[in-house]
């Protein structure tokens, strides 16, 4: 088979052009959705379904930090405390040449959070999901604070079930004995 008879070169090229152009933003498309930030979210998977909604008491004190690119505008402060992973990587960067986070308040125990949902985050770059929870903490200086808490960390240990990972949650502010038990959460999503 060759060319049929009355296609012009011209119009090959035109023809050629035309799918380059297609293919390239086809290809530029591709690599923003695997390089973007994807979330889902598991506000209905364990163990966050036995607390969003609810009031929950902070059993010890814990410290509010601001990021300079928050991952939610609207929640601008990040919750932590010693023994959760997150506090070494927030207690270094305040340390760092350049600033990306700052410390703000110390909150006392008996203070009261309700979080609102829970997301799971997965950077297109790293791979690596983080689950993080958003709500409204009440101190008990009768001050409010929109907040973001990253909680749980990958199980390596454990099988996939799947395209699920296992992970397991430390002993967070609310809680007076941690959860020992892994929980299959699902990779964040594109769409």
């Amino acid at each position: 088979m060759g060319i049929k008879e009355g296609i012009t070169a011209k119009q090959v090229v035109k023809i050629f052009l035309i799918c380059l152009v297609v293919g390239f933003f086809l290809f530029v498309f591709a690599l923003f959705q695997t390089c973007k930030t994807k979330s889902t979210n598991i506000s209905k998977k364990e163990p966050f379904k036995d607390f969003i909604g609810k009031e929950l008491v902070l059993k010890r004190p814990v410290r509010l930090f601001m990021e300079k690119y928050p991952t939610r505008k609207d929640y601008p402060y990040v919750l932590s405390d010693t023994n959760m992973h997150s506090w070494s990587t927030y207690t270094s960067m305040l340390q760092a040449d350049v600033l990306e986070i700052k410390l703000s308040d110390t909150i006392s125990e008996n203070s009261k959070i309700i979080f609102d949902k829970a997301i799971q985050y997965t950077p297109g770059v790293s791979g690596f999901s983080r689950s993080k929870l958003f709500g409204t903490l009440s101190s008990t200086e009768g001050k409010t604070y929109k907040v973001e808490v990253s909680w749980g960390k990958l199980n390596s240990n454990l099988d996939w079930k799947g395209s699920q990972k296992a992970y397991k949650f430390e002993l967070a502010p609310w809680q007076s004995e941690a959860d020992t038990a892994s929980y299959y959460l699902p990779d964040a999503q594109w769409w």
